[in-house]
């Protein structure tokens, strides 16, 4: 039952939204579609197009960052698994590298933090209290929901409501 629940609710998103779109031509970007999520932001926090363009530039940087970052991260987690996987490797190699791999995880949580602190620049106090209430609907819907399907119903649901759907019909 629940999994006709959440197809019919998949393929209605579906058709409703981004099918009479594509079929159109007809989108906020013409050069590729707007990721839901980040439309979802922008028409909440009714963003500026300054504020979008800071977003945009802040998000570009952000993810080269996050690019790099998983990058640094797979090899010295391949050097890693090689070096656990030689019976005679060094000790002091192996610790040496899980040293490595902590302080790479912890620059990175100092990075994250920091920016959100600059996102926190660009919006006002009020984009900001409708993004906190926006991120905590979200994880009180995650946490009700757990699992694949549960994240995938609440942003199907999001996305109706975005659409214009009552939250029950």
């Amino acid at each position: 039952m629940r999994n006709k629940v959440f197809m019919m609710t998949v393929i209605v998103a579906f058709m409703v939204g981004v099918l009479p779109m594509a079929l159109s031509g007809q989108s906020d970007k013409p050069e590729k579609m707007m990721r839901p999520g980040r439309a979802l932001l922008k028409d909440a926090l009714q963003l500026t197009p300054e504020q979008e363009a800071k977003i945009e530039e802040f998000s570009k940087a952000r993810q080269e960052e996050s690019r790099a970052f998983r990058e640094k991260m797979r090899q010295m987690r391949q050097n890693l698994r090689e070096l656990m996987a030689d019976p005679k490797a060094d000790e002091k190699k192996v610790n040496s590298l899980i040293d490595e791999i902590a302080k790479l995880r912890g620059d990175r949580m100092k990075a994250q933090f920091k920016n959100r602190k600059e996102w926190e620049k660009i919006l006002t106090p009020e984009q900001l209290k409708k993004l906190q209430d926006y991120r905590q609907d979200f994880r009180l819907r995650e946490h009700l929901l757990r699992g694949p399907r549960g994240r995938m119903a609440i942003r199907a649901r999001m996305l109706m409501r975005h659409w214009g759907f009552p939250d029950r019909w």
